[in-house]
């Protein structure tokens, strides 16, 4: 790939990352993703009765393949603005953060809906566990409004950049899980220039991943996405000492509740490990991140084929300190060169996609020769001794 093409790439997730967000309120990230494809002329955009946002690239002759699905969730952990009393806004959180790190005096930024800049900035007052889905983690809390204002049915983000580039890595507010939504998106835009042939890609823009999956659940029920598909979540996933920042991008193997398909993932590290011969800049790792769970999990126990991709992210879910040092918020950062091997190994894949079922029967090729020679060789050695033996063990035996 060529420095151009990376600089688009980062374009587009840039564009992305600026617009704000949080659970059942993807307003400003859906309305990006309809434009991004309504500006390329052969990538068509529907919507499931639950908000669900799909990108087609259908491609000349695919109709027979079934499509690789590339995954993301549009939300992420906020407060939404229940009322506002003055200059005191009180605040209900969706998503998972722990108390210990939401400080009092964090800073805050309010906004409305549909607005893609802020409309007033704020300090978090009090932070408590009130109607959280688990113990320990932040459910509530009230916020002093230092600038302009706040609205009831309004949300916040912490106070960081939407997008910037600082030592080697991007850093936001929010990447997870807009970096993976926009990977899914640099690959459909590469896909429109390249056109390769029989190509059938999709992108899948769930809503309201951080509060128990309820854009993918809804979209199995409705069936947004045909029981052929090839499903692939595609994640920010927190970083680990085996998972490190810089390591390149994760050939994500299973999460903390399930395993993904094989024969899937067969393909996906296969083409990896060839990126990794032709490319001496494009690096992978293997591993269970089991740090969580993501849309793979869901798919999978629904009879689906699914496998996932993740980005090593440090301070996972805006949480400085999960790994020492002082507790407290902080903006979310990944390596670029991870980012862009990413795109790089979901690009090859696309340009495959018409021989998905080729290739994933092509991982399990090694069967059948194997399994023959197995047989060949039990059958020629079998286990039973020679007739002379054996009756020399029974005189042996009765002898004694």
């Amino acid at each position: 790939m060529t420095k151009a093409a990376e600089r688009r790439w980062l374009r587009i997730a840039g564009g992305l990352l600026e617009r704000p967000t949080a659970t059942c309120l993807e307003h400003a990230p859906a309305a990006y993703v309809r434009s991004f494809a309504r500006r390329r002329p052969g990538l068509g955009v529907t919507e499931d009765r639950y908000g669900n946002l799909i990108v087609k690239f259908p491609g000349r002759g695919s109709r027979k393949a079934p499509p690789l699905v590339l995954m993301a969730h549009l939300d992420h952990p906020g407060f939404v603005v229940d009322r506002v009393q003055e200059d005191l806004a009180h605040l209900t959180f969706r998503g998972g953060v722990r108390i210990g790190h939401a400080r009092p005096g964090s800073r805050l930024a309010f906004f409305r809906v549909g607005r893609n800049t802020p409309i007033g900035k704020g300090r978090l007052l009090t932070a408590s566990g009130r109607g959280a889905r688990r113990r320990g983690f932040l459910g509530a809390g009230t916020a002093r409004i230092t600038s302009g204002w706040a609205v009831a049915g309004g949300f916040t983000m912490w106070d960081f950049p939407g997008f910037a580039r600082r030592g080697g890595r991007i850093v936001s507010r929010c990447l997870d899980d807009l970096l993976g939504a926009a990977a899914a998106l640099v690959t459909l835009d590469e896909v429109h220039r390249r056109r390769p042939r029989g190509a059938h890609v999709w992108g899948y823009f769930t809503r309201a991943e951080e509060i128990g999956f309820f854009g993918a659940l809804a979209g199995i029920r409705a069936r947004s996405i045909p029981k052929s598909a090839r499903v692939l979540s595609l994640e920010t996933s927190r970083a680990f000492p085996h998972a490190p920042l810089g390591g390149g991008v994760i050939v994500r193997v299973g999460d903390a509740r399930s395993l993904f398909e094989p024969r899937l993932m067969g393909v996906l590290h296969e083409a990896a490990a060839e990126l990794g011969e032709e490319d001496p800049r494009f690096r992978f790792q293997r591993r269970l991140m089991d740090g969580g769970v993501c849309e793979a999990t869901p798919y999978c126990a629904a009879g689906y084929r699914g496998g996932g991709l993740a980005l090593p992210l440090g301070n996972y879910h805006n949480m400085k300190g999960l790994d020492g040092g002082p507790k407290g918020i902080g903006p979310e950062h990944v390596r670029i060169v991870d980012f862009l091997s990413e795109v790089r190994l979901l690009v090859r894949l696309a340009e495959r996609s018409a021989d998905l079922v080729r290739l994933e029967r092509a991982t399990e090729a090694w069967l059948a020769p194997a399994t023959r020679r197995a047989c060949e060789t039990l059958e020629g050695a079998p286990l039973d001794a020679p007739r002379e033996e054996r009756g020399r063990a029974r005189r042996t035996r009765r002898g004694g």
